[in-house]
């Protein structure tokens, strides 16, 4: 590399710590989505030429803000990272996991917690926003919903008050469903997704009273496992013990 192209990386990164530490200090008074957005930050348009350089150089400096739990700052690096390789869906996979969970459980309090796994969530939501066909996007919305907010009585009452996550007033179940139900419509999707609607309608069969109704989410799985079976060839094996042990299921609950 060149003398020069070395100067410009030292730019580089000592703007990227530059801008992630003075919107960092401000989020710090503010709601943690606030920090960054997209059209805030219109110092790095100039880097565009060297843009696959600078989301290495973010990268790298993420990965210590999180060590060191700088976590507005770290955010505030998620947010450029995303607006300079919008469509890098693993990034936005990554990153709202990273916020729903890792971040999320070094606090104290729910309050706390609560508020990183808020980001987390809508966090992914932008990204599916640039990146509407994107079923691993879909599974990360879905599996917080399903298993980070679904497990916690706190994250559910507040999930349920919530008109972003919840302008519908759904339960947190089905806002897990519709979310996996629109990435298993995608294809070829993610074995994630198979496995989240799984349990997602093993739970509504559970529930059900009604022997038609528990029947009817068995099938569902049945679909689910058939889509596996012609889909995913590494899976086969595991996609027919599902589909007969869930037969057996169905036939059980018929002879009754």
């Amino acid at each position: 590399m060149s003398g020069f192209l070395k100067k410009i990386l030292i730019i580089i990164l000592l703007s990227v710590s530059g801008i992630a530490g003075a919107f960092a200090r401000n989020a710090n008074n503010s709601d943690a989505g606030q920090t960054l957005t997209p059209t805030e930050f219109g110092g790095l348009v100039v880097m565009s030429g060297f843009r696959p350089i600078a989301v290495d150089i973010l990268w790298i400096r993420a990965e210590d803000l999180a060590r060191e739990r700088r976590y507005y700052e770290l955010l505030s690096l998620y947010n450029m990272i995303a607006a300079l390789d919008p469509h890098f869906e693993g990034a936005w996979v990554y990153n709202s996991f990273n916020l729903a969970y890792r971040i999320s459980e070094l606090e104290n309090t729910e309050e706390k917690k609560w508020r990183w796994v808020r980001e987390g969530l809508l966090y992914a939501m932008r990204g599916m926003e640039k990146n509407p066909n994107s079923h691993e996007i879909a599974f990360a919305i879905s599996w917080i919903y399903y298993n980070r907010i679904g497990n916690s009585e706190y994250f559910i009452g507040r999930t349920l008050e919530d008109g972003i996550l919840n302008p519908e007033n759904k339960s947190v179940i089905e806002l897990a469903r519709g979310w996996a139900e629109r990435g298993f419509s995608i294809r070829p999707h993610t074995i994630y997704i198979d496995w989240t609607l799984e349990f997602i309608y093993r739970s509504y069969g559970n529930q059900a009273v009604d022997p038609i109704e528990k029947i009817r989410y068995l099938r569902k799985r049945i679909e689910i496992w058939e889509g596996v079976k012609s889909d995913k060839p590494h899976a086969t094996k595991i996609a027919r013990e599902k589909i007969k042990t869930l037969k057996k299921e169905i036939n059980s609950l018929t002879v009754r």
